[in-house]
């Protein structure tokens, strides 16, 4: 009896022992298995933070998709057992780009079955077949060995969308059976998606960029071109096609460009050096049909030095060599306008002093009077000249200054006209006035009668025959006075009309002397404008008369 009980107890005990050890181990594996979890959730953390760190340090803002997928594949070994890992992705043109890396040794018929799968999973999703027009293929690894009786058994695919697009395919492969379930593909898939987020996010934030920058080179008056390291044609605004006479809205290609330089600048030489030397080239004064063109060759590189290509700057330069050109001849005009007063002057002074040295042999002073009057003559000319340099020199600056006084206008009018009436009479033109008996306009007297006198002056000038006529009336809403100088001369062409006014041009006529410098209608605006009037002219063509008009203000 008391041994049946002691049996009893000891088994109660052993019971409890036990009891207390199956809870203490399912405890105990319990907690192992939350160690085991937390430390491979750490480690995948830690593995997808790597990943993630490890595309932003070698793509920086590379929008290269291969490298991208490359950079997951490569670095899947410490997280997964594989016999081979492959991507693949299709391009816009049909050609799809294979690569594959094989950790244990396959045989072909492996790799043929692992990119059989990807087509497969790219149909399913695109819903359409997947036949690629060239195949770009790249095995990395171990040697294959066809002796080998081996077939992918354990496999999963994982699509890769950036920005809604799908662009790849990741596929993992394995000779084992079982090798793979929910949990590494999805370990997988959540590295891609982030990466494929990241991008997405980055692809935006550069396509943004790209846009305005597209639209500043779009809205550029130079032209620019931009091609890769194989010189495949990049970038290009739409002023370089009017430079290079390409019309229409087709495309610009990198043979319309060597074509329509050809003869002109070896573009392609010029390019290649710009790469091998690293610095700009530039070219001066390509002509292409009317227009001189400066071109800069420069190396376009990014932040880390890696080259992405060549680009070309295409700066018009027609307006500047057209403006020096003109500044050349306007100087050789002014030379040959101070030359011939001066040669007289000089000749004149020489007999003045010939005639003075002989005048106690009695020479006649008349001829000494006639030479005074041509040194005088000569140095008035002159000074005009000098003064309307000066003027134009003034209004240019902004520092002409007026005396803004009321004055009659009408009797300013009259007094120009009666001053220049002996040199129409002398080329027996009628110079007649048509104004009312009084006009009171606050003006530069002075400037004023100074305008009148380039007008009149000029009208004579390119007048042989007929009549000047000058007309004073206040405009339709009486807002401003106008004064119009119309002659019955040589007309001006509708292509001179424009350039009356500017410094650099000068009426063109066959006859010599009607040349002169052009400055007092460049004088005559500045004093006009200073004003706050308006002057211009009218012509009917050429031989047709001119009439030039001024209006200044009623205060």
């Amino acid at each position: 009896m008391i041994l049946n009980i002691l049996l009893i107890i000891d088994f109660v005990m052993l019971a409890v022992v036990l009891i207390g050890y199956i809870f203490t181990s399912m405890r105990e594996r319990k907690f192992l298995r939350q160690e085991a979890n937390q430390s491979l959730e750490l480690q995948q953390k830690v593995y997808q933070a790597q990943v993630l760190k490890e595309i932003n340090d070698r793509i920086g803002y590379s929008l290269d998709t291969a490298k991208i997928i490359d950079i997951i594949t490569s670095s899947l070994g410490s997280l997964l057992d594989y016999d081979t890992v492959s991507y693949m992705l299709l391009h816009d043109d049909g050609s799809v780009l294979f690569k594959c890396h094989v950790e244990r040794t396959v045989n072909h018929e492996f790799i043929r079955q692992v990119k059989d799968k990807m087509l497969q999973s790219f149909a399913a999703i695109l819903d359409s077949d997947v036949r690629p027009q060239k195949l770009d293929e790249s095995i990395t690894g171990n040697i294959l060995n066809d002796s080998l009786n081996v077939s992918v058994a354990s496999f999963f695919n994982l699509p890769v969308v950036i920005s809604g697009r799908l662009v790849g395919m990741i596929n993992v492969a394995s000779a084992a059976k079982g090798r793979y379930g929910e949990e590494q593909a999805s370990i997988l898939y959540t590295i891609t998606n982030q990466a494929a987020t990241a991008v997405s996010k980055l692809q935006t934030v550069l396509e943004n960029e790209k846009g305005k920058l597209s639209a500043v080179i779009y809205s550029l008056t130079d032209g620019v071109i931009m091609v890769d390291t194989a010189n495949r044609l990049m970038v290009y605004n739409p002023a370089v096609k009017t430079m290079l006479g390409v019309s229409g809205e087709r495309a610009l290609s990198m043979f319309d460009i060597v074509d329509g330089l050809a003869g002109k600048v070896d573009i392609r030489t010029k390019m290649e050096q710009a790469a091998a030397e690293d610095k700009p080239i530039l070219i001066n004064e390509v002509y292409l049909k009317d227009k001189a063109l400066e071109l800069t060759v420069s190396p376009v590189k990014i932040s880390t030095g890696e080259r992405l290509g060549v680009s070309v700057l295409f700066h018009d330069v027609t307006t500047e060599k057209t403006l020096e050109k003109t500044r050349q001849e306007f100087t050789a005009m002014m030379v040959h306008e101070l030359r011939a007063p001066l040669t007289a002057v000089r000749w004149s002074s020489e007999s003045l002093l010939k005639n003075m040295a002989a005048a106690a042999a009695g020479v006649d002073t008349a001829k000494v009077k006639d030479t005074a009057v041509t040194i005088e003559t000569a140095s008035n000319n002159m000074l005009e000249l000098v003064n309307d340099l000066l003027d134009v020199a003034k209004i240019e600056a902004g520092k002409f200054e007026l005396n803004m006084q009321m004055y009659d206008l009408v009797e300013v009018v009259k007094d120009q006209v009666k001053a220049f009436t002996p040199q129409a009479e002398a080329k027996h033109l009628a110079l007649n006035v048509a104004a009312p008996d009084k006009f009171m306009v606050k003006f530069d007297r002075v400037r004023i009668s100074q305008v009148m006198g380039n007008l009149i002056s000029n009208a004579i000038k390119y007048t042989d025959s007929g009549e000047i006529t000058v007309n004073v009336a206040a405009d339709a809403d009486k807002k401003a006075e106008t004064v119009g100088v119309k002659d019955s001369g040589i007309g001006v062409s509708h292509e001179d009309l424009g350039q009356l006014f500017s410094k650099f041009k000068q009426l063109q006529s066959g006859d010599r002397s009607r040349k002169g410098t052009g400055l007092g209608l460049v004088v005559s605006k500045g004093i006009i404008e200073a004003h706050n009037g308006k002057i211009w002219a009218e012509s009917a063509g050429e031989n047709l008369g001119t009439t030039f008009y001024f209006s200044l203000p009623i205060a």
